[in-house]
């Protein structure tokens, strides 16, 4: 069948050819996800499968991280779609022959899980597979809203009790966080009870006029810079007027922020008879977000001419104040050549000054912001171990631990982004029979630790790492996944190699011997069933309600 539409798209032309390539895409998702679901099926049929669904990293956790490895993507995303394909398989087998032959999307398929998760019968479950299939055999293309009403309509014909209600916005409320990396920014959408929503408001305005009227920013961009206060648990903001006699400039508040300074041994070796002068550009340090460490190299030696610390002190001004208009005249009125010169007036390409930074998780950060993120910051000294022989003990130093992480940045299982400043540290090779030292130690996150742990040997997952961090996955089909230092590309320097580890000798099969995985309370099967009751009897009680007269 697939390779019949592959051959069919093959041979069209124009429109013909772009329904015949989309109906191969939605086929070739279909056969995706039921390879997922077969690497499932896999899990649950090994030896102690029954109990490990009561481990904290049970076999879907240790499934989709394996699916999250294969397929690039997270394991978050790889549950998403393996949910959906098993709910296909299980409960949809008629919505999985029309996606299978390409006739409906992944996007289509997702809603109808979605949708109708809570119908339980197995008749009227049936009968709604007959009746989507039916509905969307030959459906039209039509907005998210109206493809979830028509799947209502269906759930609702079949199990009123199975709807999937939004009556109460205040169980919609929530927060998201939208980041776009390499500019610095994010974008926070929040949906508050509205005396939280006040209360917040009132707090923002408050820090926003801790500051002196000489400040430059406008009270927008000090209200948002309030907000950073606020989650750095700051009682005021830092004043930017430069004033020598601002009583709120005197002393910035404390940030929370750790600013990690690489910086060569030699350079902390070597102390002058009279102090260095403190570098007055941000250049020679890179900053870190709260918990979110970012490193940086420092170099006290150079020298920076007047040019560049203008060019600087301009760049740093450009965050704040009001944007001046780029147009002469009406936007309308002007040709696409006249817009794009008042642009270019406006901002000149330049090479930016001053160095860049990354946040614990990878994330670019532009050095400008660096500098802002740096006022009232704790500045640490990231120091390249060399050839430092290993630490005689299993919990590594500070001053290694800072090393690894702001080396590492993540967690260094494959498509993991979760911060270092989150992650456990972990020996490659097991302590005690792997030293404690920077070749051996790299950032896992307690769930990736869990799943080497429990989940590795002979079959399973195991992992080999280089003297300049590379770390290299076997994963249990076989196949092999190398992941690399996050700071390579803007500090390569930390990625030198260090002193080779060396096991003491061979390490045992039962080497973690008396170690047990946390457990769950419940299954995830359990805890699925749970929600599907508990939203099925609140549908029951808003119905009766809604039968009962107003008087």
């Amino acid at each position: 069948m697939f390779e019949a539409l592959v051959a069919e798209a093959r041979g069209a032309h124009g429109a013909s050819s772009l329904d015949g390539w989309t109906r191969v895409e939605s086929a070739s998702c279909a056969r995706r996800l039921s390879a997922m679901v077969d690497m499932l099926d896999a899990a649950h049929a090994a030896d102690g499968s029954a109990e490990r669904d009561q481990w904290c990293l049970d076999n879907w956790g240790a499934v989709t991280a394996h699916i999250g490895v294969a397929a690039r993507m997270t394991s978050g995303a790889a549950s998403n779609m393996l949910l959906v394909g098993v709910a296909l398989r299980e409960r949809f087998p008629k919505v999985a022959a029309l996606f299978s032959a390409g006739l409906i999307s992944y996007q289509v398929v997702r809603a109808i899980v979605q949708r109708a998760a809570n119908v339980t019968d197995p008749d009227a479950l049936r009968l709604l597979d007959e009746g989507l299939s039916s509905a969307f055999q030959d459906w039209e293309p039509l907005s998210v809203d109206k493809t979830e009403k028509t799947i209502d309509a269906i759930v609702a014909e079949v199990d009123p009790l199975a709807l999937r209600r939004r009556d109460a916005q205040a169980r919609d409320r929530g927060v998201q966080f939208d980041t776009e990396d390499g500019s610095g920014i994010s974008t926070l959408f929040a949906t508050l009870f509205a005396t939280d929503a006040k209360a917040l408001e009132v707090r923002l305005n408050g820090l926003a006029n801790t500051v002196c009227p000489s400040d430059p920013r406008t009270k927008d961009q000090r209200e948002a810079d309030a907000m950073g206060a606020l989650a750095h648990g700051a009682d005021r903001l830092a004043c930017l007027c430069g004033a020598d006699d601002c009583l709120a400039a005197l002393t910035p508040p404390s940030t929370g922020v750790v600013v990690y300074v690489v910086t060569p041994q030699d350079t902390l070796d070597a102390r002058p008879e009279t102090p260095p002068t403190p570098p007055v550009a941000p250049r020679d340090l890179e900053p870190a977000d709260a918990q979110d460490a970012v490193a940086d190299e420092a170099k006290p030696d150079r020298a920076e001419s007047p040019d560049v610390q203008d060019s600087a002190a301009d760049e740093y001004a450009a965050l704040d104040g009001i944007v001046p208009s780029a147009f002469t005249k009406p936007l309308r009125e002007q040709t696409l050549t006249e817009a794009l010169t008042a642009l270019t007036d406006l901002a000149p390409a330049a090479a930016s000054t001053i160095r860049p930074a990354a946040m614990m998780g990878g994330a670019f950060l532009p050095g400008v912001i660096a500098r802002r993120a740096a006022l009232g910051a704790t500045i640490t000294a990231i120091v390249h171990p060399g050839q430092a022989p290993p630490e005689k003990r299993y919990t590594p130093s500070k001053t290694l631990a800072d090393f690894v992480r702001a080396r590492d940045l993540t967690c260094r299982f494959p498509g993991c982004r979760e911060p270092a400043t989150n992650a456990d540290i972990d020996h490659t090779i097991p302590w005690p029979y792997g030293p404690t030292q920077s070749s051996n130690l790299k950032a896992l996150c307690r769930k990736h630790h869990l799943l080497k742990t429990f989940w590795g040997g002979d079959g399973g997952w195991q992992d080999s790492q280089l003297p300049d961090g590379t770390v290299e996955w076997l994963a249990p089909d076989g196949r092999r996944h190398v992941t690399r230092p996050g700071s390579r590309r803007l500090f390569p320097e930390l990625c030198q190699p260090t002193a080779p580890a060396v096991a003491t000798g061979p390490i045992p099969a039962a080497h973690n011997a008396g170690l047990k995985m946390p457990r769950r309370n419940s299954t995830r099967a359990q805890d699925r069933a749970a929600r599907i009751a508990e939203e099925r009897e609140l549908n029951r009680a808003a119905t009766e309600s809604e039968d009962e007269p107003p008087f």
